[in-house]
């Protein structure tokens, strides 16, 4: 099985693992306790800290470590909904992930207010400057690069916009942070990552803040911010993943080479198919396709019995035939939609790897049209 489905997880690194399993045999004491042994994973998890603030470019103190990019965006909308009048509102674009998009209207009920966006699915920033001028906005959040069709958004611009306005600027960098290079991510008010996006382990992650952000109460831990004991093998583990990740990125020119000659071949082998975003920024490894027939869950499952694992787009809303944040920020009708297919890759995809799925996307159309001449014999 050749896996296309990157953006919705990678699978653990070599180093990351052995690690891991390392750290949880040597470093097992609770880093809080007093004594020798828990003082000396206390230092090395504080080395950790100071390793993951030089790869990202951030102060030390600025790093809180949780469960990932969910927690860290519920954290964040919590906060600035508990510490501002009713009056307040929250500024989103329309095709974040659900993790910012449902936490933005539970904290904030009905004052989340959206960005508007281009024809080609980037955000307007002339009328973002406008909104901030004209309502009392306490928190804006911006995903860096989209999950689904890979476009890249002008976060740093915003985030510039927002400080001369005395905004706060989060910006989501989940999908950012892994594939391209994070140096200037510190502009930002806030940003989070989530280890499993980059070969580290589920269930672990960070959070960079220039405020004190309350995630949860009952112990001294991430400077009382974050409490609970600090799972340590986990971050040792993210933070090794993300060190050999990091030095991978000088090479993602080549690989954006890749998934170009797929979408060329794709779009030879599918005169009718179509690609999101295409004339504007991307992520390397993300493509997103308009099928010219057929619904979505068909084409997955087609491709799937040819050795090829894509998706429909997130895996937060996986299932749905219809992805409706990304129809409506395209203008796309309800049948394409339904017709969305999401191709993501890693830095282990070959362009053979690439060149073949855009072969069997073709394969996958043939038998999908076999099936619905038989179905109309059938019925007739």
């Amino acid at each position: 099985m050749l896996f296309f489905d990157h953006n919705a997880t990678t699978p653990i690194s070599e180093t990351a693992l052995r690690t891991y399993a390392c750290s949880l045999k040597e470093d097992w004491q609770n880093p809080s306790a007093l004594y020798r042994e828990a003082s000396r994973v206390k230092a090395k998890f504080e080395l950790e800290r100071e390793r993951l603030a030089l790869l990202i470019g951030c102060k030390k103190e600025s790093i809180i470590f949780n469960s990932g990019a969910t927690e860290s965006n519920n954290a964040i909308f919590s906060h600035f909904s508990k510490n501002n009048c009713s009056a307040s509102h929250c500024l989103i674009s329309p095709f974040e992930h659900p993790s910012i998009k449902d936490a933005a209207r539970y904290y904030f009920n009905n004052r989340v207010l959206y960005m508007p966006i281009s024809q080609n699915g980037e955000i307007d920033l002339s009328k973002i400057e406008q909104i901030l001028d004209r309502q009392k906005i306490v928190l804006v959040s911006l995903m860096a690069a989209n999950n689904e069709t890979g476009i890249l958004q002008p976060w740093l611009e915003v985030s510039e916009i927002c400080k001369k306005r005395g905004v706060f600027f989060h910006c989501d960098s989940t999908q950012f942070i892994g594939k391209r290079t994070p140096v200037e991510l510190n502009q930002c008010s806030s940003f989070c990552a989530s280890a499993h996006k980059f070969s580290g382990p589920k269930g672990m992650g960070f959070f960079v803040s220039k405020i004190p952000i309350q995630f949860q109460t009952g112990g001294l831990q991430e400077g009382s911010l974050r409490a609970g004991t600090e799972n340590f093998p986990a971050i040792k583990a993210m933070v090794s993943a993300y060190s050999e990740i990091h030095e991978r990125l000088v090479s993602v020119e080549l690989l954006a080479e890749f998934r170009d000659q797929f979408e060329q071949k794709v779009c030879a082998e599918l005169p009718d198919i179509r690609i999101l975003g295409s004339q504007v920024p991307r992520l390397w490894n993300t493509s997103m396709l308009i099928t010219p027939k057929y619904d979505n869950l068909s084409w997955v499952s087609k491709l799937d019995k040819l050795g090829f694992a894509v998706s429909t787009g997130s895996a937060c809303s996986i299932g749905k035939l219809e992805n409706v944040s990304i129809s409506k920020a395209f203008g796309l009708s309800r049948q394409e939609s339904r017709r969305l297919i999401r191709v993501s890759s890693y830095f282990s995809t070959k362009l053979e790897d690439w060149l073949s799925l855009a072969s069997a996307f073709g394969e996958a159309f043939d038998m999908l049209n076999a099936e619905s001449s038989q179905s109309s014999v059938i019925s007739i």
